[in-house]
């Protein structure tokens, strides 16, 4: 309210705390949950006592989004296709963050596909804007693994006869890792 020489003022705050002092012109406020607030202050004259409260000032406290980001806590080196996302909601707007990787669509929508990088940790992070009150919501981070890929090399003869049989190939045996293989003109 304005400020007047020789004045006091009272503030008084439901449905947040007034931070700081509640005695000057202005107050700051951190509004608590979602619902109906109101602000009101009562201005004295000090050399006379006179004062005057003013009717409650209704302040409306709306309501966070809550995303919650759901996809692969894990991922190999250099692996694409991968979705993240969040609970669609009508009216509301997704800004995305990914570290050791790139959004490859979905930008800007609730939902988005990456392709990971180089081993290491990674992050995926969603803020949800409500669009009609500007209120927002950041995710914490959500961390995924991206695991390094094996790294094998096939030794063996690289020239054989027509119709020869029993020729070996290998690759270095890793325990935990499986192997497939695949031939072409031979079998």
């Amino acid at each position: 309210t304005s400020n007047t020489v020789g004045h006091t003022y009272s503030w008084s705050v439901s449905g947040g705390t007034i931070v700081g002092p509640s005695t000057n012109n202005s107050v700051t406020v951190d509004w608590g949950v979602a619902g109906p607030g109101t602000v009101q202050v009562t201005e004295t004259i000090t050399a006379t006592s006179c004062s005057t409260v003013t009717p409650l000032y209704n302040v409306t406290i709306n309501a966070n989004p809550s995303p919650s980001i759901a996809g692969p806590t894990t991922a190999c080196a250099n692996q694409g296709g991968l979705v993240y996302s969040t609970a669609n909601v009508v009216g509301n707007t997704y800004s995305w963050s990914v570290v050791g990787g790139s959004i490859t669509s979905g930008a800007g929508t609730n939902s988005i596909t990456v392709t990971w990088g180089a081993a290491g940790a990674g992050t995926v992070q969603v803020t949800q804007t409500v669009t009609a009150t500007g209120c927002a919501t950041t995710t914490p981070l959500y961390n995924v693994t991206v695991n390094p890929n094996p790294t094998p090399s096939v030794s063996g003869p690289n020239s054989v006869c027509a119709n020869q049989a029993g020729v070996v190939y290998s690759t270095s045996n890793t325990v935990g890792h499986t192997y497939s293989w695949s031939v072409s003109g031979g079998t």
